[in-house]
């Protein structure tokens, strides 16, 4: 009987793996459905041969695989990007590689299983199609997901039990969701924005705008604030429509946080002015992770070769917390310094490459046609930027890096390396624009 089941768990783990090969937004899908578990309720993980699991490393592991055969399809379409991809995710496989016979090989897949994202990223989302419809796919599944957030969001402030995770967040500082799930509801704004600009508008996309900014400024989450700023920092001289089209309704949520954080004394679950006052100008947390930092770059056994290459996946990260003079051992909050110790500065070069590769073309693209991409060039540009920003002080979950891929997938779709023509274009562009009866 167990034979039966173990034999039939794996035709369908199989036949899952094929179908996530075939459709990328089912990919996406099970992704962001099996994140927002986490988030919520907390997914609780299954010892298997001394490795710790839980559903959504299980759907991870389906996609990379499905990943793999797709980049192994493609490797005769070699470009600049996907060199860079399989140059870093050569760099981190010799880092689990090295894990193992230096750590073991329990502590180095425990350990591992915050490297998912980047293989999701460089594996299986890079290799997604990027034509318009499946880009209409993929921004409605990725708003539906934070919707559902803020949503969550919105019963845990009237009360309701809606999660563990939920629950926990509230006893510890008051807020209804960890950074990384109102960083997804950040990106959600910028694609709600272009959509509104760019391709429909409607009073209900403007409440729906106006949902996602408030969540993401409410829930007092500053490096979500960031990813607002820089996003906002950005749009100003890229797209100055889309920038205009920002302001009322930042304005109007803005005013909404402020009505709120007034009431918030009295109202259930709600942030108090003190909060907020908190978190705007404590910099203890802060501080703290400055110091962590330290203490793991400035390590004495630093060498040449973890410098260039990193140190072997399950070395763990600790260190001594200056405060309470207590060695700790957790991951840091920067995406920077866990890329750093794992797959050195060749590692973090290439993903910064990776990363601000799309950043720069749908720039250019931006002054050529600013509806080339679905929703707009401008609003994957600045999700990218905010990406980029939020990495400074927390660690890149899975559906951000999903959303890294995409943009990626979506430039090479543009054929983008090739666009050596793009200065001329914007001054044709520029000038019909200038000489149309209708500009």
């Amino acid at each position: 009987m167990t034979l039966f089941v173990a034999l039939v768990a794996l035709a369908i783990t199989l036949l899952y793996i094929y179908v996530l090969y075939l459709r990328a937004e089912l990919g996406l899908m099970s992704l962001l459905a099996t994140s927002f578990l986490n988030l919520v309720f907390g997914l609780d993980s299954s010892i298997l041969g001394g490795i710790h699991l839980n559903l959504l490393d299980v759907v991870s592991v389906c996609m990379i695989i499905a990943g793999c055969i797709r980049t192994a399809q493609s490797l005769d379409r070699l470009n600049a990007i996907r060199i860079i991809a399989l140059l870093y995710v050569g760099v981190l496989a010799f880092s689990v590689v090295r894990g193992f016979f230096s750590n073991g090989l329990m502590i180095t897949f425990n350990e591992s299983r915050g490297i998912t994202g980047q293989l999701l990223c460089m594996l299986y989302f890079l290799t997604a199609p990027s034509d318009e419809k499946s880009l209409r796919k993929y921004v409605r599944i990725y708003l539906f997901y934070g919707a559902a957030l803020c949503a969550v969001a919105a019963l845990a402030a009237m009360g309701l039990s809606v999660g563990t995770n939920v629950s926990a967040a509230m006893e510890t500082d008051g807020r209804f969701l960890p950074a990384s799930g109102v960083a997804g509801i950040a990106v959600c704004g910028f694609l709600s924005l272009a959509l509104l600009r760019y391709r429909q508008g409607g009073l209900k996309n403007q409440l729906i705008l106006v949902m996602y900014m408030f969540i993401a400024v409410y829930l007092r989450h500053r490096s979500v604030w960031t990813m607002l700023l820089v996003g906002t920092i950005v749009l100003l001289p890229l797209d100055r429509r889309l920038f205009r089209r920002l302001l009322p309704f930042a304005l109007a949520a803005g005013a909404l946080v402020a009505v709120l954080v007034l009431y918030g004394g009295s109202a259930q679950g709600g942030g108090s002015s003190d909060q907020f006052s908190k978190s705007a100008t404590d910099d203890s947390t802060w501080v703290w992770r400055v110091n962590g930092w330290k203490e793991l770059l400035l390590d004495d056994e630093q060498n040449a070769l973890s410098v260039a290459l990193g140190k072997s996946m399950g070395s763990g990260f600790s260190r001594i917390d200056q405060s309470t003079h207590l060695m700790i051992d957790y991951a840091p909050h920067s995406e920077y310094v866990f890329e750093y110790l794992r797959v050195g500065l060749i590692g973090l070069v290439l993903l910064l490459l990776f990363a601000l590769r799309p950043l720069v073309i749908f720039w250019r693209f931006t002054k050529v046609d600013p509806m080339l991409v679905y929703p707009s060039t401008s609003a994957w540009a600045v999700i990218v930027a905010a990406i980029l920003a939020y990495g400074v002080s927390y660690s890149v979950d899975g559906h951000l890096f999903a959303m890294l891929g995409l943009a990626n997938a979506t430039v090479l779709g543009l054929n983008a390396p090739d666009a050596e023509c793009v200065p001329d274009e914007v001054e044709e562009w520029e000038l019909a624009s200038t000489s149309s009866p209708v500009a």
